[in-house]
């Protein structure tokens, strides 16, 4: 005879709080792995492209085309809510209601995970600008929708936007190995006004799937342990020099990238659209072989070289070679972010600056033009500042990067009450509510 759980008791422990939570905990942990999985191999192949390109740069006008061609065709072909970022669909997918599941399952299902990890890598392959952390919010928003479907048989009442959060905030964690980051972020971009339904789950779900993380990638940090010495009052007004400066090209690069985007969305049609990855990937091309060869990849290694006093060096061609890649790799309709490429701007504009002024400070304006950009692009400036701090474990660099933050939130507030993922996210939304907006 087989063991029965009594009616009541299977009732109780189907309520309770913490059995809710385990399914979370089971999506986050497939989170945790997949994100780790996912951040090994991309930036395998980002050194293997820029290894093979310095090695051979004139390869670059054929693989570059070539490869974006590629990740555009699977993108078309298997999953077209896979293009660009991901978290325009994220956000797309938090504003329909439960009743439009079979849209909420176009933006965010394993399908489209899939195929946003392959587009992504084809991407890299060709050299483009792109970052791993918004197709990791998307790719783990996914697998939490996927789990929370099954899960809702059991509790039909569960709100699918908790999920959708949850899952949000454990890839922004992942990416990073952020967990404050996660959460700032769910609450001020993903889910501002109902936060405090879901604050349980996303937490348990960062810490979780950030556990996992560490445990197979260590206790890093996403930009090391640069030197910043501590700062007095005389640093702020160059500190907000920065942020004015980083906040415009960051407002400049967002408003930019949705125009461009709608532009071809709209006017180019048909077997034209063919021509959209093969043109951006000439342009990178010639980018990289003409202007600078560090305009490729995801950037963290320009980074590293400006905070640390590597070999590289910031310079205006660096600057724009860098904005320039950043927006024909997204335009080019392959998957990826610019999470990442928005920091190696940011982080040249501060080095650049300061290298004008003559500043003995450089590691406090490079992180103010990170937070800067990031701030410009995403309109999130708590986000940004702390994602900056856990990325550098300097908690004492808070009140400058908060300066830079704030001007440059208010200047990108001038040139867009919104954000350049609020705005694309209407390419994702029912025509019915786009009309109603």
């Amino acid at each position: 005879m087989f063991f029965r759980i009594p009616q009541m008791t299977w009732n109780r422990l189907r309520n309770h709080r913490i059995t809710q939570t385990i399914p979370y905990w089971i999506a986050a942990v497939m989170v945790g792995f997949l994100a780790t999985g996912y951040a090994i191999l991309f930036n395998w192949i980002s050194k293997f492209s820029s290894n093979w390109f310095s090695e051979f740069p004139w390869l670059i006008f054929i693989i570059a085309p070539a490869a974006f061609l590629i990740g555009w065709l699977l993108v078309i072909r298997f999953a077209p809510a896979a293009a660009g970022s991901g978290i325009p669909q994220v956000l797309a997918a938090i504003e329909l209601s439960s009743d439009r599941e079979k849209e909420i399952r176009g933006l965010l299902r394993i399908r489209v995970a899939v195929v946003k990890i392959v587009s992504s890598f084809f991407c890299l392959l060709g050299g483009g600008a792109i970052g791993r952390e918004g197709p990791t919010l998307q790719i783990s928003a996914s697998i939490f929708n996927f789990v929370g479907n099954r899960v809702r048989k059991i509790w039909p009442d569960t709100d699918h936007r908790s999920w959708i959060v949850a899952g949000g905030a454990a890839g922004i964690a992942s990416a990073f190995n952020t967990p404050l980051g996660g959460i700032v972020y769910a609450i001020e971009e993903l889910s501002s006004v109902h936060f405090y339904k879901f604050k349980m789950t996303a937490l348990s779900a960062v810490i979780v799937s950030g556990l996992i993380s560490q445990a197979v990638l260590g206790t890093y940090l996403y930009l090391g342990y640069p030197n910043v010495p501590s700062t007095g009052f005389d640093i702020i007004p160059l500190v907000l020099f920065v942020g004015l400066v980083s906040g415009s090209a960051g407002a400049c690069f967002g408003k930019s990238l949705f125009q461009l985007s709608n532009m071809i969305r709209l006017r180019v049609i048909g077997q034209k659209k063919i021509f959209v990855p093969l043109v951006s990937g000439l342009l990178l091309a010639s980018l990289y072989f003409f202007v600078d060869r560090r305009s490729i990849g995801s950037g963290s290694e320009i980074n590293s070289d400006l905070l640390f006093g590597g070999e590289g060096h910031s310079s205006l061609a660096l600057i724009f070679s860098r904005f320039a890649s950043s927006l024909l790799s997204y335009l080019s309709g392959c998957a990826g972010g610019i999470f990442a490429p928005s920091l190696s701007i940011g982080a040249s504009i501060g080095a650049e600056i300061s290298k004008f002024l003559g500043n003995d400070q450089q590691n406090i304006l490079i992180l103010s033009g990170m937070v800067g950009f990031l701030t410009a692009v995403t309109h999130c400036p708590f986000t940004s500042v702390v994602l900056i701090l856990e990325m550098t474990d300097h908690h004492s660099a808070i009140f400058p990067l908060m300066a830079a933050a704030l001007v440059a939130q208010g200047v990108a507030f001038s040139f867009d009450s919104k954000s350049f993922y609020e705005k694309a996210k209407i390419f994702y939304l029912p025509a019915d509510m786009i009309k109603t907006k």
